[in-house]
């Protein structure tokens, strides 16, 4: 099934076509750079399959993509003068840049565009390849020439290997491009490298042929020229129609998310006062339950205590009994002494009526009767 979909019989017709174009170009333009000689294949999904990502995708093949001269930049976590003897047995590497001087030298952005239009394809120490979107700046990446990452321990193995290869970088749309060879390879070398990069190509874009909506192949200065071609099926289609209603769903969602956190804070706001009038209600009735719990605990403490002073209790019952009988027989024997009495008729003694009688003082108010008479006569005289 796979191959069918490849179409090479159309793929071959495909390059024959591309490359009659490229030669009537090239004969009106004596330019051409060697981005305008390269060939690519171009890929178109059905709808968005991947998120952007600055990482690349390696897919080996049949023979290297590139010119036979073309020139590479190496980029090393050591210096220049650690790598001159290594670098030597390399040729296609032209020119080695360590880290420190990357961020030295091709500081402005003057400088780091002209080192980009000066090599086809720059390496870098796997090491320090994530510094370089920070180092080398935007322009790399605008113009498919991102660093690609190797093992500086197996320099020449690393090189050629890096260099028979294709790269695959993901985006957040639905075409993709990717290099399988240049116009200086035969068109029997462009169709082998198309036969090998392509199902790796719809495993990495697309995950699925269903979802494969063109294959073409084109250079950077043809149009695109179709090899294979589907239309949408029924279910794909349904699935296009339900995606405005999902995504309407999930924004939906995602604004009662957002909104939740809002509500919870104003339900909190609200509640803060109450809380706080709540607040000396709790603090007065804190002294209270204390209060009672004290008691409860004190209930609890002599409950034992009153159970063990029972058995006490009903010991020493008996001992009093006795000490009581005890003490009353004695107090009983002894009642005769009550009857004394004569100690009780001695009351003669109070009859001292004579006594009383010599005290009284009529006497002597008549003597003074007497003299108030005798006052009174003498002042009437």
């Amino acid at each position: 099934m796979a191959a069918q979909k490849l179409d090479l019989t159309q793929a071959k017709k495909a390059i024959a076509a591309l490359y009659k174009y490229n030669n009537s170009k090239s004969e009106n333009d004596m330019l051409d750079s060697a981005e305008e000689k390269s060939i690519y294949v171009q890929i178109t999904t059905h709808k968005i399959m991947n998120k952007a990502q600055l990482k690349k995708t390696r897919i080996p093949l049949e023979v290297s993509p590139f010119a036979s001269n073309v020139e590479v930049c190496l980029i090393t976590k050591d210096s220049e003068k650690a790598m001159e003897d290594k670098v030597k047995s390399v040729s296609p590497v032209k020119k080695v840049i360590s880290v420190s001087t990357l961020g030295s030298t091709y500081k402005s952005f003057e400088a780091r565009r002209k080192l980009c239009d000066s090599y086809d394809v720059f390496l870098v120490d796997d090491r320090v390849v994530h510094l370089m979107p920070k180092l080398l700046g935007k322009h790399f990446f605008q113009k498919n020439k991102a660093p690609i990452a190797i093992k500086v321990s197996s320099l020449k193995k690393s090189v050629e290997s890096a260099l028979n290869a294709t790269y695959v970088k993901l985006n957040n749309g639905i075409n993709t491009l990717i290099s399988i060879g240049n116009f200086s390879l035969t068109e029997g070398q462009i169709l082998e490298n198309y036969k090998t990069a392509v199902p790796e190509l719809v495993k990495i874009v697309a995950h699925t042929w269903k979802q494969v909506q063109l294959i073409g192949i084109k250079s950077s200065q043809s149009p695109i020229l179709p090899i294979y071609t589907a239309l949408p099926t029924a279910d794909e289609e349904e699935e296009k129609k339900e995606e405005p209603v999902k995504k309407a769903a999930a924004k939906k969602t995602a604004a009662k998310k957002a909104a939740a956190p809002v509500k919870k804070e104003a339900t909190k706001e609200a509640a803060a006062p109450a809380k706080k009038a709540a607040a000396p209600a709790k603090k007065a009735a804190a002294p209270a339950k204390k209060e009672v719990a004290k008691k409860e605990v004190a209930k609890k403490d002599a409950a034992p205590a009153k159970k063990a002073a029972a058995p006490a209790k009903k010991a020493a019952a008996p001992a009093k009994k006795e000490a009581a009988k005890k003490e009353a027989a004695p107090v009983k024997k002894e009642a005769p002494t009550k009857k004394a009495a004569p100690a009780k008729k001695a009351a003669p003694a109070k009859k001292a009526a004579p006594a009383k009688k010599e005290t009284a003082v009529a006497p002597a108010k008549k003597t003074e009767t007497k003299k108030v008479t005798k006052k009174v006569v003498k002042s009437k005289k």
